[in-house]
C-alpha cells in the first residue's frame, strides 16, 4: 500500500484498500492466531510496552497496527515489535 492521504482514491473505499468484486483473493504468509486482539489497558504516549487481553504469537521484526479509538482512521499507528 503506497501513497499518501492525497493519493487518488476509490469512492467509499478510500486510497488504502484491497477491493475484490466477483473474484477470489488468495493471501499467503504465516498464519497468525489470533488475527487481532484488544489492549488490556490504556497506553500512554511514548510507551514502549502494551498489555493485551490475550497471548499473541508476534516475534521481533513483526509489524502491528494499533487502531484508533476514534472514528478517524488516520489516528491509528503502525509499530515494529
Amino acid at each position: 500500500m503506497h501513497g499518501n492521504v492525497s493519493s487518488p482514491y476509490l469512492p467509499i473505499y478510500g486510497n488504502k484498500c484491497i477491493g475484490v468484486k466477483e473474484s477470489t483473493l488468495d493471501m499467503h504468509g504465516v498464519e497468525r492466531v489470533p488475527t487481532w486482539t484488544v489492549l488490556n489497558e490504556t497506553v500512554q504516549p511514548g510507551a514502549t510496552v502494551i498489555k493485551l487481553s490475550q497471548a499473541v504469537d508476534w516475534v521481533a521484526g513483526d509489524q502491528i497496527a494499533i487502531a484508533a479509538t476514534s472514528y478517524n482512521g488516520r489516528e491509528g499507528e503502525r509499530r515494529t515489535i
